[in-house]
């Protein structure tokens, strides 16, 4: 097993999930395309985390990537964000936005902070093999990601 050296004590952590994952790597002299390969992310998924669309991880997902990136569990968890529970309004318009995104339409807004969203398709297979597409979008300015 890998040997990997102790964070310094007077290294300051990124605040956000996105960037806390990309500084360790870096510390860890590791590619994203290692860090994938060691955690068994794919490579899409760490570009996901460190690009900032994806907030949070569930508990098997942020001990793997922990145990990658030879840190504790809630090294990762303390910089996480999830988005604020969604009212009526809120489920209205994340539904508004996935159409728009599977419409291809472009130049969305955040509904929460009124900036630009990062937006793209991701086509996968379902249950049975069929293929559907999910609409993805997050905004790089605050905590907002399409559900």
């Amino acid at each position: 097993m890998r040997q990997f050296k102790p964070l310094p004590a007077d290294m300051v952590l990124a605040s956000t999930l996105a960037r806390r994952v990309q500084q360790l790597r870096d510390f860890r002299n590791m590619t994203a395309k290692d860090l994938a390969k060691i955690s068994r992310f794919g490579l899409q998924r760490i570009e996901d985390i460190e690009s900032g669309m994806e907030t949070w991880l569930s508990a098997t997902e942020r001990q793997l990537l922990a145990k990658a990136l030879a840190v504790e569990p809630v090294i990762l968890q303390e910089a996480e964000s999830r988005p604020p529970a969604d009212d009526g309004v809120m489920i209205v318009e994340q539904a508004r936005i996935a159409d728009a995104v599977l419409q291809g339409t472009r130049n969305l807004l955040c509904p929460n902070c009124g900036s630009s969203l990062r937006c793209s398709i991701q086509e996968a297979l379902d249950i049975h093999g069929y293929p559907t597409v999910f609409p993805k979008a997050y905004c790089s300015k605050c905590p907002f990601v399409l559900k």
